[in-house]
């Protein structure tokens, strides 16, 4: 899949700002520059996110935080899809309940009933909010997957007695415990031995205005998370098998062109996705599991996507894997200053957020449009786990590119900018002020000299009046 289709849908806005100023780069054909550099041991990478970069482009701030990859035990192996823990997070008035049905059809439907936590789905692998987070589903002791939200369909459980346990986990992976015991819950039941799920299950015809789009993205312990966005479409997990309900029901979801399972909840945690290129299909299902289809065509939502090797995220300066330090948007902010050519600071700053960028573990971005050309500094201020950061970086040779102006990129006649239009309106401006007021000077010593020559008029008329009759009284 396209980087564009794993984009959460708030944050395609800002790929969209930029394309512009990436068509830009492409025609420059510049290489991208940026500056790295150890921060206690995590490695930043920073630059502008599209870089040439030319004011009046809509850019952003671009961060990456790395480390070198590292199991939970300190072997120096990258963390893998099964091992996403990372100890215990003490809370209280916390607990779950777990309901488990043999489903008719194939393997098993859990419903998982917490009290005093919240899933947050959106949030996995970002910093820990108490009371939030996921769960974990063990089957006989062995992990089989995360929980986003109440419902999960287990499929394919091995006939026999089996034991369903559950866990609530922090965004972070840390286990809930409340007075030291791990909150869970656990349920046992029997799984008879059941013919493989058939695999063609019929079409419904769709109401009008049906439809679902997808997104992914990478997960930096494993796999890759799924987003399903439906349309005129109802999830009922709880009404599995129950007679059919126009415009209600589950999805299904396809890896490579196999069915992977059944999704009960908007997101859905892919840990089984193996490295390099997969096909992932959605279709939406009715309750009796026909697909929704309209004129013969399925309703369903395609997209690929690339998984590294166990989650990690290879560097191009040969210094091997490298895993995304994940959570920093709440820990981190970053300080833009636009400088003068002395290097001195302009006097104009401004504080900026850092947003996760979508599809890149490890990567933020704080989008804004520089509007003027010469160098920038960014400063990153706060913590990362728990360790003080105040980095300046800044723009130039060696580094990472100063903004340039747009008309180095203009052909075959530059326009001039907003910036230079606005420069020649001011300028015009006080010049037509200092014609307007050098006309009202002219004006006032004009009506002045009328003024003093009508007087002088009017004296000399009265003295020769006077005169001519002093002559005429002689």
């Amino acid at each position: 899949m396209s980087f564009w289709h794993r984009l959460p849908r708030l944050r395609r806005s800002l790929l969209a700002l930029v394309v512009s100023g990436a068509v830009l780069a492409a025609a420059a054909g510049v290489v991208w520059a940026h500056e790295g550099r150890e921060v206690h041991g995590f490695t930043f990478d920073v630059g502008f996110l599209v870089e040439p970069a030319y004011e009046g482009q809509p850019n952003g701030v671009y961060l990456s935080v790395t480390r070198a990859s590292v199991d939970h035990h300190g072997t120096g192996q990258a963390a893998s899809g099964v091992h996403d823990h990372g100890g215990t997070v003490e809370t209280s008035d916390m607990s779950v309940e777990v309901t488990a049905e043999v489903d008719p059809i194939d393997g098993i439907n859990v419903q998982i009933i917490p009290t005093g936590f919240v899933f947050a789905p959106e949030r996995v692998n970002q910093a820990d909010v108490e009371g939030e987070g996921h769960a974990h589903v063990y089957v006989d002791g062995e992990k089989v997957g995360r929980v986003y939200g109440e419902w999960f369909h287990l499929k394919s459980v091995a006939p026999g007695d089996r034991e369903i346990r559950v866990t609530l986990q922090t965004n972070g992976h840390s286990e809930y415990a409340v007075g030291g015991q791990t909150v869970q819950a656990t349920t046992t039941l029997s799984v008879p031995a059941m013919p493989p799920a058939p695999e063609e299950v019929g079409q419904v015809e769709a109401p009008e205005g049906m439809g679902v789009a997808i997104s992914l993205e990478p997960d930096p312990v494993g796999g890759a998370n799924l987003v399903v966005m439906p349309q005129g479409f109802t999830l009922a997990p709880e009404h599995v098998n129950a007679p059919n309900v126009a415009g209600q029901g589950h999805p299904h979801v396809y890896v490579n062109g196999v069915r992977l399972g059944r999704v009960y909840s908007p997101y859905l945690h892919l840990g089984k996705l193996a490295p390099g290129m997969n096909e992932v299909r959605v279709t939406l299902n009715t309750n009796m599991h026909q697909e929704y289809s309209r004129d013969g065509e399925t309703i369903e939502a395609v997209a690929t996507i690339h998984i590294p090797a166990e989650g990690e995220v290879q560097t191009d300066d040969g210094h091997g894997a490298r895993v995304g330090v994940t959570g920093l948007a709440n820990s981190l902010v970053v300080e833009v200053t636009h400088l003068a050519a002395d290097m001195s600071a302009s006097g104009v700053a401004r504080q900026m957020a850092l947003s996760p960028l979508p599809g890149e573990s490890g990567g933020y971005v704080a989008p804004f449009i520089p509007t003027v050309p010469g160098p920038y500094r960014f400063r990153f201020i706060g913590t990362i786990e728990g360790l003080p950061v105040d980095e300046t970086f800044t723009s130039g040779p060696g580094t990472f590119d100063d903004v340039r102006s747009a008309t180095e990129a203009q052909f075959p006649r530059p326009v001039p900018s907003a910036r230079e239009i606005a420069g020649v309106a001011t300028a015009a401006q006080l010049q037509a002020r200092d014609a307007s007021d050098a006309s009202a000077t002219a004006l006032t010593v004009a009506v002045a000299g009328l003024v003093i020559g009508g007087l002088g008029l009017a004296t000399g008329v009265g003295l020769a009046l006077h005169a001519f009759r002093r002559r005429g009284a002689g």
